[in-house]
């Protein structure tokens, strides 16, 4: 489901700056190409966990057991707050 929802986000992004690229300047195209830049840099950074020397198992187990609704009674490795986004690690009132 949610690479549907990616796919499809992706196709209304573009289909909306095909649209409207048309009609802005040269300069505000290089300014909202930066804004956008910036909006991605930060979501990216608030929302996405650091995973890439975590092991793919434990990320599929706790990624599933979240699925199925049972999020507290995971207690991996992929709960170390290295692995957290910083989202995350704000929720669960730790500082780093």
């Amino acid at each position: 489901m949610c690479h549907g929802i990616s796919a499809s986000a992706g196709k209304v992004g573009a289909l909306l700056a095909a649209i409207f690229f048309n009609y802005a300047e040269e300069t505000d195209l290089f300014l909202i190409s930066g804004y956008s830049s910036f909006a991605a840099f930060v979501i990216t950074f608030v929302s996405i966990p650091e995973t890439a020397t975590l092991d793919l198992y434990e990320i599929d187990k706790k990624w599933q057991m979240m699925v199925e609704g049972r999020s507290q009674e995971y207690h991996g490795e992929a709960n170390n707050p290295e692995y957290m986004s910083y989202y995350e690690r704000q929720e669960a009132g730790l500082r780093f």
